[in-house]
């Protein structure tokens, strides 16, 4: 009964294994829409949830030191104990699979057999009849491979540990598995998804990158694979994980269409093959289509022949975005066809609308978006005067017990089985907020505020829900306050941080995010995916680390340090300021007069940045310069490049009103950058990877965009540049920092004081107002204070510094610089602050300098945890700047304000003034929502020497000024005022009263008043 011993024909030869097959082949039929099921009576998809479901089924959840761990044996290049030859240069093991497995099986032996021919040369044959070499590779589903089934049958492959479970699957080399076959190795799925990624598994360990078509990462040849041992893989952390892809139309609308497939002319199957086989690598599962009709429009999904039955092939579930009810498009909906899309006087034409989609999906592994928005991504119409509990009770009571009636009349008979997920999404989280009720089994799908920042979590009362929680995340948004649609710049730290929240409060059932073009959002798109499989591998989360594992495994160890540099370099500067809002002005712009040139240092690091980047790139092998070049250098040298043309142009104006000559040179800079980027464009789309990836960075002419939409060009706009008609004859100016306006003859200028504890610099610009040649020479008064330059031509940067061993010890020292030519002469004077002894307790201490105090939040110099358990914790680079503190666990209540000091978590700080009087703490946070509904605020509590604790609220409410600042700067800024009262060490605590605030920074700004005394 065990064994089959027919070898050279199909395995179904008995009359009951037959009857089997026919079963199965039906079934099949069935799922393919060749039969409908539903025609036969109550409808019943195979495709009903699992109501047992649950995260990792119970296993200890381990957190992992490799956050790129291959979930597979290790492949070893030599012959081990009992392992299997997989191939080495002259042959392959024959993969073996169940033509009655689902289709993506055989999708996933086929592509494995080309995996192992790119690695060897070897080619396997892949087959469907039983294996009758010494060596097979058997892939297939518990249940639906009879091979698998009868190994489990004979006690030779015990699967009991993910049999029944969510996309688990168990890999094992059996020994003599059948008459004739010495060894196996068996991958064994628990369902369809699992074998696929059991099989893609051992792709990515034979040395396939999930990458090696998207971002052309290349495999190295090896001459032998073997394989040993098991490895059990269990279900995935978060039940579905996926991406959407959206605002299509600057990239992958024309890429697909021009380049991939023209015959086409739009997204279609052949692409959508390629994103799918792209998701099964990475082990993700689902996808909201590309949905665009502006600028460029994206063939509706379903209206494009072929898309969802290729998405049933590679077993990816469809679902649609937050404006996408039962899955379609919202551009499929013409008023001039359709009428008004209003549920209150269409709601007929709507509900057809929406009910032929579902019958047309009904055989389909699908999630249906239930609710409903406007048809482009607004509001939903309503009788004017219609208030949002007015919509909320129209969505209950009509919208969404219509929606569930498709579903019950045409995918299963009960809607409760199949899945379906509300988001509240902007104006819809506020008819959510005003009283809509779902029903018990729907996922909530919380939205981030588009930016990064999750808006709001399930309260305990909502996680007792049985549909649960997911989040919908964005790297890639466009709409107010500005878009950021090109690059990726939310470092993994950040998204780690949000995520690992939301992980800590259940919202485990789906994982989303938006990825734009998916290129070039390959690194967070994969970071994001792989947190999903695995959060609790992330606790400690450490992104150089992670950075360091990825650029080794993606370009090999040689370069792997200095690509994990570039990488962090990379994140930490753009997410101070996205490239594509560089051209805003307002609270997170860069001064050019302060703080030694802010603008400057900041293209100093991008300069350093790229310069490391274009070195490694000279030195890579060539086989990885094309996928170096998509994946890090372009990325890094396109984003200098919008820097300096944005920022050189900013100097350019500000040089025409301090009337410098030399303007048009600056202007002329701002031009090249620009020109430059262009070419990093061309080369992109034409020249790398030999033009794989033409129009795949598409930006538009404004010409052909409404003026709403020019912002989204702004990276590829040239901003205005300075004009200054010099005069002729020459003439000396002088601007010192902190000033934008040239000093004025006849009056002296006064430099921030010098501290030596600081070690203050200072600069001094020198330039020429008029053509003719100017010469001109510096002198201090006082040997100890030392100028870069002395003399020079035209325009010069001086940078004032002292020598403090000669410098004389006081707190108020003057000195005095005179720059001067044959003309005209300027005297600036400084004063020194220079005491002897000075107690510094030798603590991780900031320090006065220029009336300012800067100290990062993890550089605390103590900590007390709270009474419940809670305590301060550090989030590696989840900040604009540097890493950031927290507190953990998330899920705890706030505290009673008046018990902070005996009951709350609290940091210490320790900073060094050589003032006194007012001073204001300016709090940097990142700019986070509150936690749930049930919190009052973004609250901490702050006090300077002792004094009562000031309660101080983060929270900015979405869509307010405050929010639109904030989440352009990534930061949330707290402003507590307090008084000095002697100079010296002074010492800040700050104490927890909700969870979710995360401190990044805090930076102190003093009135310039020096003190009396000096405390020693």
């Amino acid at each position: 009964m065990n064994k089959i011993r027919h070898e050279n024909m199909n395995i179904f030869c008995t009359k009951k294994a037959q009857l089997f097959a026919y079963y199965i082949f039906i079934n099949l039929l069935s799922g393919c829409g060749i039969i409908n099921s539903h025609e036969q009576g109550s409808p019943n998809s195979k495709y009903a949830s699992d109501s047992k479901w649950q995260p990792y089924d119970g296993m200890q959840l381990v957190q992992e030191t490799d956050y790129l761990t291959i979930p597979f044996m290790p492949i070893t290049s030599s012959e081990t104990k009992n392992s299997i030859k997989i191939a080495d240069n002259f042959s392959a093991s024959t993969i073996y699979y169940s033509q009655f497995d689902a289709q993506v099986v055989s999708i996933a032996a086929n592509a494995l057999a080309k995996d192992i021919e790119t690695v060897t040369g070897s080619k396997a044959q892949v087959l469907t009849t039983k294996p009758h070499n010494k060596n097979a590779i058997i892939i297939g589903t518990i249940g639906d491979n009879p091979l698998i089934d009868e190994l489990i049958a004979s006690n030779k492959l015990d699967v009991s540990t993910i049999s029944g479970k969510w996309e688990a699957y168990f890999a094992k080399v059996v020994q003599n598995p059948f008459k004739d076959v010495d060894q196996a190795l068996v991958i064994a799925g628990s369902d369809r998804r699992g074998t696929a990624y059991g099989v893609f598994a051992l792709s990515e360990a034979i040395g396939i990158s999930p990458w090696h078509f998207w971002g052309d990462v290349p495999t190295t040849k090896k001459t032998a694979l073997y394989v040993a041992g098991q490895y059990i893989q269990r279900s995935p952390g978060i039940k579905y994980r996926g991406i959407f892809i959206n605002d299509e139309d600057w990239g992958l609308l024309p890429w697909a269409s021009k380049t991939f497939e023209p015959e086409i002319g739009n997204i279609g199957p052949k692409t959508y093959a390629s994103v799918y086989e792209l998701l099964l690598r990475l082990h993700a599962n689902m996808i909201w289509p590309g949905m665009h009709e502006f600028p460029r429009e994206t063939t509706p999904f379903y209206l494009m022949p072929g898309n969802k039955e290729m998405a049933d092939k590679y077993a990816i579930i469809i679902s649609t975005s937050h404006h996408e009810p039962m899955l379609t498009n919202s551009h499929e909906f013409k008023n001039d066809e359709h009428g008004e899309y209003n549920y209150w006087t269409n709601q007929s034409t709507i509900y057809k609308l929406w009910e032929n989609r579902v019958k047309e999906t009904a055989p389909y592994e699908n999630i249906y978006t239930i609710g409903m928005r406007g048809r482009t991504d607004v509001g939903m119409l309503a009788p004017e005067g219609t208030t949002e509990q007015g919509k909320a009770k129209k969505i209950q009571h009509d919208i969404i017990p219509d929606q569930r009636k498709m579903i019950s009349e045409h995918v299963h008979h009960n809607p409760k089985e199949i899945p379906q997920i509300f988001i509240p999404y902007k104006e819809t989280l506020v008819q959510y907020q005003s009283g809509l009720e779902l029903p018990d089994d729907v996922i909530i799908v919380w939205p981030d505020d588009n930016h990064g920042y999750i808006r709001q979590l399930s309260t305990p009362e909502e996680q007792k829900r049985s549909g649960g929680s997911g989040v919908y995340y964005h790297l890639s948004y466009w709409g107010v306050p500005a878009s950021y649609l090109w690059f990726n710049s939310t470092p993994p730290g950040m998204t780690y941080a949000e995520m690992i929240k939301a992980w800590d409060f259940n919202a485990n059932k789906m994982w989303i995010v938006n990825v734009g073009d998916i290129k070039p959002h390959e690194f967070g798109t994969e970071f994001f995916l792989r947190m999903a499989r695995n959060p609790e591998a992330f606790r400690n989360f450490d992104q150089h680390k992670y950075f360091s594992q990825w650029a080794e495994r993606t370009f090999g160890q040689e370069y792997a340090k200095d690509i994990a540099n570039v990488m962090q370099s990379y994140f930490s500067l753009n997410i101070v300021k996205r490239p594509e809002h560089m051209h805003t002005s307002g609270s997170n712009t860069f001064s050019m007069i302060a703080k030694g040139d802010e603008a400057m240092q900041r293209l100093n690091k991008f300069e350093k940045t790229t310069e490391l980047a274009n070195q490694i790139y000279q030195r890579l092998a060539k086989t990885y310069k094309s996928s170096f070049y998509q994946m890090v250098l372009y990325p890094i040298r396109a984003t200098y490049l919008i820097n300096k043309k944005e920022l050189l142009a900013e100097r350019s104006r500000l040089w025409a009103k301090q009337e410098r000559a030399a303007t048009h040179i600056l202007a002329e800079q701002a031009r090249e950058a620009h020109n430059d980027l262009m070419d990093e464009n061309k080369f992109y789309n034409e020249i790398n990877s030999d033009g794989k990836w033409k129009y795949m960075i598409s930006p538009m002419p404004v010409t052909d965009l409404p003026k709403w939409a020019y912002e989204t060009q702004n990276p590829w706009r040239m901003p205005e540049v300075g004009s200054y008609q010099a005069q002729t004859k020459g003439q000396l100016l002088v601007a010192i920092e902190g000033n934008a306006a040239p000093l004025e003859q006849g009056k002296t200028g006064l430099l921030p004081l010098f501290n030596k504890i600081a070690d203050t610099h200072c600069f001094i610009d020198v330039f020429n107002k008029g053509i003719q040649p100017i010469h001109w020479s510096a002198t201090a008064n006082k040997s100890w204070v030392k100028l870069s330059q002395t003399n020079g031509q035209n325009d010069n940067r001086i940078i004032v510094s002292i020598d403090w061993e000669l410098a004389p010890s006081g707190k108020d020292i003057p000195a005095k610089i005179t720059i001067s030519d044959k003309n005209s002469e300027y005297d600036i004077t400084l004063n020194i602050f220079n005491p002897t002894n000075v107690v510094t307790n030798n603590l991780k201490i900031a320090v006065e300098n220029k009336n300012v105090v800067e100290i990062e939040a993890e550089n605390y110099i103590s900590q007390t945890d709270g009474e419940n358990g809670t305590y301060w914790y550090q989030l590696n680079s989840a900040a604009a700047s540097k890493h950031a503190m927290t507190t953990q666990p998330f899920t705890v209540a706030s505290f009673d304000v008046t018990q902070l000091k005996n009951q709350s978590p609290s940091l210490s700080y320790q900073f060094y003034t050589v003032s006194t009087g007012k001073i204001k703490i300016h709090t940097h946070a990142l700019p986070t929502h509150k936690l749930t509904s049930e919190h009052q605020g973004v609250r901490y509590a702050i006090s300077l020497n002792g004094e009562n604790p000031q309660i101080i609220d983060l929270y900015a409410k979405e869509y307010s000024t405050s929010w639109t600042v904030n989440t352009l700067r990534a930061v949330s800024i707290g402003i507590s005022e307090h008084q000095i009262n002697q100079a010296g060490i002074q010492d800040i605590k700050v104490w927890m009263v909700d969870p979710g605030v995360v401190l990044d920074k805090f930076i102190l700004n003093l009135e310039q008043s020096i003190s009396p005394t000096i405390h020693h």
